[in-house]
């Protein structure tokens, strides 16, 4: 059995008088990855600290080798970056205690620093492969950008060399080059290691067992992140029954203790007991509620035509050319992942898409009628000094405002904060409540998986898959991409090519050796469907979509091309098959029937494509809202003939 490297038995920790672990075991062991995993705020980072030394246990019993914790904002370090990285090594820590050691103690000292003396090459050799160059090693590591904090965080923890490495949130900023090679290094590391993570590709590759926090129970699931997938519902159940078992003895004891009272009021022997069952109700440790989080996400999709945008030769620089050249189409069902590492001008090409910026070469064309909706990395099109649901409301109104606020996570009164106030995956999930409002043939996402808890991640993947538009997404998570990406698309020196698989796209960002296609795609996947017989065209895609060997890409086309014709198809069955319901008056309007009907003060009017109701109120019928021409003026002629009242529109 490997050696025992940490050890914590009835682990009790509470921060600001709640309790976020109670009776907690914990251990690492020689060679072992524990990932810790958990809902936001439940107190993971707490946990760390307090295995670190940082944070004071309230009860329990800790043991442990030589640490190293990589926290989420790394304190302010003193000296330059490479002072601050070479200072953690065993060869830094010698020179410290040679320059403090007596003169006898020196020869033996300096055959120990000889041997030690590697440690300043791999200290220059691990900064340049995290992306920090020579040019910066001068800087002073305090003004570093989060990003490269968070390198350099890194840096200093693999050069530690301590047994036990805790790395809370070491992917944030990381791009995914760089997560592939953590993901190496982390499995060659000789000591034992903690990780708190979003990244479930990296989960899935390094865990070698997991731990669950939640409700102030930590529960230990032996084996890796799969095994602890399938079991996730189990231990959510736990967690709640753990809570409500507190909760009921925390009643009995407060209810045996009003009977004792209510006995002898006066006894004082019964006061006694009393105050000795209030005492053990304040001592019995109240765990956390386990989060009733239940996300809803979806996004809704308009018609599109086959080819959405097409783009040749498109060109920009900011003082160095960023994208040299940028030939693509994007067709109908199309789901692309846009992948490399960072700075090299994924974004910039976004931007050029949308007309957001002006390229200096080229030209780009969005076909006519084709929505788009946007989500930047950002502000998340919000403004960041407006009430969250303030901002909701004016576009959708009161209603679905809260609809979508609801559906990722917030509830009153977090809906009135600004977005300024809000945490970084607040910030997110509020930035994915107001794309759901926007229904778009084209969905354009750029890392839309930022700080984005685990079971979110999963739900937002979910509704990319089932989004049946064309969608166009900046990502570093492995996971996202294999799910939900047909098409992978990157940029070497400026020019955009096209990968035929993940697989390739990733040896490429390593690089090895891998294939590469032209981004302008295949322009047509099947013939139009004949205008005289939709209906045998839409039989033909059904029988094309059962056959076998279909790829991913074919696939989605395929759907696309389905639902496109059902655009077609749907009105023309209705007006072949359409009984209307129940309905009081009906009048022709221009060729088109309309309904009526009313229920006391409400009058509902309808065709075979709208919808509207209005009030009678006062001698005058009020509509508000968009209300189509046509029905409009059908509204107006039956208000006038059949009620003899007038009408008052207010238009939105």
């Amino acid at each position: 059995m490997a050696e025992t490297l940490l050890d914590l038995e009835h682990g009790t920790l509470s921060l600001g008088g709640q309790t976020l672990v109670r009776e907690a075991r914990f251990s690492l062991r020689a060679g072992e990855r524990v990932a810790l995993v958990g809902p936001n705020g439940v107190g993971k980072t707490s946990f760390f600290r307090a295995l670190a030394g940082e944070l004071a246990w309230d009860e329990g019993r800790i043991w442990r080798r030589s640490l190293f914790l990589l926290r989420q904002e790394e304190a302010l370090l003193e000296g330059t970056v490479w002072q601050a990285a070479y200072a953690v090594t065993p060869l830094a820590r010698l020179d410290e205690m040679m320059a403090q050691s007596p003169p006898e103690r020196l020869a033996e000292l300096w055959d120990e620093r000889r041997q030690l003396a590697v440690w300043r090459g791999k200290t220059a050799r691990l900064l340049r492969a995290l992306g920090l160059s020579p040019e910066i090693w001068a800087y002073p590591a305090r003004e570093l950008s989060p990003g490269q904090g968070v390198r350099l965080g890194l840096a200093r923890a693999l050069l530690s060399n301590a047994e036990i490495l805790l790395l809370d949130e070491p992917t944030v900023y990381l791009d995914l080059p760089l997560r592939l090679r953590l993901e190496g290094w982390l499995k060659a590391y000789p000591g034992a290691i903690g990780l708190i993570s979003h990244d479930r590709a990296l989960l899935q590759a390094v865990a070698t067992s997991v731990y669950h926090l939640e409700g102030g129970l930590l529960q230990h699931v032996p084996g890796g992140f799969a095994v602890y997938l399938a079991e996730r519902e189990r231990i959510r159940r736990t967690a709640w029954r753990a809570f409500k078992e507190a909760a009921k003895e925390r009643e009995r004891l407060l209810s045996s203790a009003r009977q004792v009272a209510a006995w002898a009021p006066k006894s004082e022997s019964k006061s006694r007991q009393k105050e000795v069952l209030l005492q053990r109700r304040d001592r019995l440790a109240m765990p956390q509620a386990p989060l009733e989080r239940r996300w809803s996400l979806e996004f809704a999709a308009t018609e599109a035509p086959r080819l959405l945008l097409e783009a040749r030769e498109l060109r920009k620089a900011y003082g160095r050319e960023v994208l040299r050249r940028a030939d693509l189409r994007i067709f109908r069902g199309d789901r692309i992942g846009l992948i490399g590492p960072n700075g090299t001008g994924k974004t910039t090409l976004i931007r050029l898409l949308l007309g957001l910026e002006t390229p200096d070469g080229g030209v780009c064309r969005l076909s006519a009628g084709v929505t788009v909706a946007y989500l930047d990395q950002r502000h998340h099109g919000l403004d960041p000094s407006q009430g969250l649901w303030d901002q909701l409301a004016r576009r959708f109104g009161p209603q679905q405002a809260s609809a979508l606020l609801g559906r990722v996570g917030f509830r009153p009164p977090r809906w009135f904060d600004p977005p300024s106030r809000f945490s970084q995956g607040e910030q997110a999930r509020a930035g994915l409540a107001l794309l759901m409002g926007y229904p778009a043939a084209l969905l354009i996402l750029d890392e839309p998986t930022n700080f984005l808890e685990l079971e979110l991640l999963e739900a937002l993947e979910r509704a990319l898959r089932d989004y049946p538009g064309t969608l166009l997404f900046v990502t570093h998570d492995r996971a996202l991409l294999e799910a939900v990406a047909t098409r992978y698309w990157g940029l070497e020196e400026g020019v955009l090519v096209e990968y035929p698989s993940y697989r390739e796209a990733e040896a490429a960002l390593l690089g090895r050796p891998a294939l590469r296609l032209d981004p302008l795609g295949q322009e047509v996947l099947l013939p139009e469907p004949l205008a005289e017989d939709p209906e045998a065209a839409y039989q033909a895609l059904l029988e094309r979509l059962e056959e076998p060997l279909l790829t991913r890409r074919e696939e989605a086309r395929l759907r696309a091309e389905l639902r496109a014709l059902e655009a077609r198809l749907y009105p023309l069955w209705a007006k072949a098959h359409y009984l209307p319901p129940r309905h009081r008056w009906r009048s022709v309007e221009a060729g088109v029937e309309v309904f009526a009907d009313e229920e006391l003060t409400l009058w509902r009017f309808w065709t075979l494509e709208d919808h509207v109701v209005a009030e009678l109120r006062e001698g005058v019928l009020e509509l508000e809202g968009p209300v189509p021409l046509l029905l409009l003026m059908a509204i107006q002629r039956m208000a006038r003939e059949i009620l003899g009242v007038g009408l008052r529109w207010a238009k939105r």
